[in-house]
Parts: structure tokens; C-alpha cells; sequence
């Protein structure tokens, strides 16, 4: 598990899954949204951003890492470079 300021990550490597989830103590994940293939937002009840689920994380989005960077950052609302780093970090 890899923490950032904001943001924790889990990778599930046998199903090549991306789990990062912002640090919102007692808001579990309620709905979610598919806005690209295979990544899922997670909204709680009140329709905060808690968490994403990345599929084909090593396959699909390693060579796309700029792309998906930019996508983290907009969506947390965290600099670019903390983006780049927590998914850097992911093996």
C-alpha cells in the first residue's frame, strides 16, 4: 500500500487492479461511474469523489501512465507531480 498526501493505493496484481482511495474516514463508496472503460469512479452519499478502480492497470494503462496522471490529478484535485508519483510507485 502506497500513501500519498491525499490519496492510498492498492494493487491487486493477480487481477492486474488499481485500487486508490482518497483518506475519508466513515464515507463508504455508495455509486460509481464508468467514464473511460474500466475505470470506475467511487462517490459516497453525498456524491464526493472517494476512490477509483483502475482494471488492466499493467496492461491497458502503463503505457498510457501520462494520460491516466493527468486524469488522477484533475479528478482529486492533487497536483500532477503527486499524481505521478503515487502511480510511479505502484508494482
Amino acid at each position: 500500500m502506497i500513501i500519498s498526501s491525499a490519496l492510498t493505493t492498492n494493487y491487486d496484481r493477480m487481477a492486474d487492479t488499481l485500487y486508490v482511495s482518497a483518506r475519508r474516514i466513515g464515507k463508504p463508496a455508495v455509486a460509481k461511474e464508468e467514464d473511460e472503460p474500466g475505470i470506475y469512479w467511487r462517490y459516497d452519499s453525498a456524491g464526493d469523489l472517494v476512490g477509483v478502480t483502475i482494471l488492466d492497470f499493467e496492461d491497458f494503462w502503463r503505457p498510457k501512465i501520462t494520460e491516466l496522471v493527468a486524469v488522477l490529478a484533475q479528478r482529486f484535485r492533487i497536483p500532477y507531480d503527486d499524481a505521478s508519483r503515487l502511480l510511479k510507485q505502484v508494482h
